[in-house]
């Protein structure tokens, strides 16, 4: 099963302190991490935030050794020294190179030949699959280094999605089977029975002061509607929260597959 989860533009509304904005970020990156999240979808909800919630999302996928090539210096990311390291099977650090291995990279031309950073001391040639850019790479020599084009076979990140939509707009281009959303006044999780998923499952979550059914701008009819946090105590649980205790509730449940 793949997991997509849905965030507003409007995620940090109530905080203007930068740092405190990278870090709240941070912990949307550091969920979909840990329970192996492969989408993350920005929807538009009023807010100003989207470039730079993509951008400090983006940034926290792609591993340290790849950082520089990627990322110019930018006002959006003074602060990412306080991003929660992911620790992802494509984070890998430097070691001896191994065949077979898989490693995330960035492949360029020189000269008549493409070479890949794969974030070891030499850089690889690439042998097959000569895309420049980023992409993902398997060790066939190892002296000299080289690498073909790969795909993963684990889980290796999240993509994410800014579309500049509405909310019931972001759910009907993102097309997939299963949508459920998270809403204090949804079905308590503990007394719904939930069917086997499989196949591409949303979860949508919504801002800081609108809940999901206050965002949407259509009529859109959910699959489900969960109460995650049925014995909350706070006044509100704040969207970084929300999605980290929805998807630990749902994989504890049997939704991982």
């Amino acid at each position: 099963m793949s997991w997509h989860v849905f965030i507003p533009d409007s995620l940090l509304e109530e905080k203007d302190d930068p740092k405190i904005r990278t870090y709240k970020v941070g912990q949307i990156a550091r969920a979909a991490a840990i329970f192996g999240v492969e989408h993350i979808w920005i929807y538009r909800a009023g807010g100003k935030d989207g470039r730079f919630i993509k951008t400090v999302l983006e940034y926290a996928e792609t591993p340290q050794y790849l950082r520089k090539r990627l990322f110019p210096i930018m006002p959006e990311l003074k602060y990412a020294g306080v991003l929660p390291p992911l620790r992802i099977p494509s984070h890998k650090l430097k070691g001896e190179p191994k065949i077979g291995e898989i490693r995330e990279g960035y492949a360029f031309r020189r000269g008549r030949r493409t070479y890949a950073d794969i974030g070891l001391d030499d850089l690889a040639e690439v042998v097959e699959g000569s895309a420049e850019g980023r992409g993902t790479f398997r060790v066939v020599s190892t002296r000299p280094l080289k690498v073909v084009a790969a795909k993963a076979e684990e889980y290796w990140g999240y993509r994410v999605h800014l579309t500049g939509r509405p909310l019931a707009r972001t759910l009907k281009k993102a097309g997939l089977e299963v949508v459920i959303a998270t809403s204090r006044r949804g079905v308590d999780v503990r007394k719904v029975r939930l069917p086997d998923l499989s196949g591409e499952v949303g979860l949508v979550f919504g801002s800081p002061r609108k809940g999901v059914f206050e965002l949407l701008e259509e009529p859109y009819e959910f699959d489900l509607t969960l109460n995650t946090l049925p014995s909350q105590w706070t006044e509100t649980v704040r969207t970084e929260e929300a999605v980290l205790a929805t998807l630990a509730v749902l994989n504890v449940v049997g939704y991982r597959g």
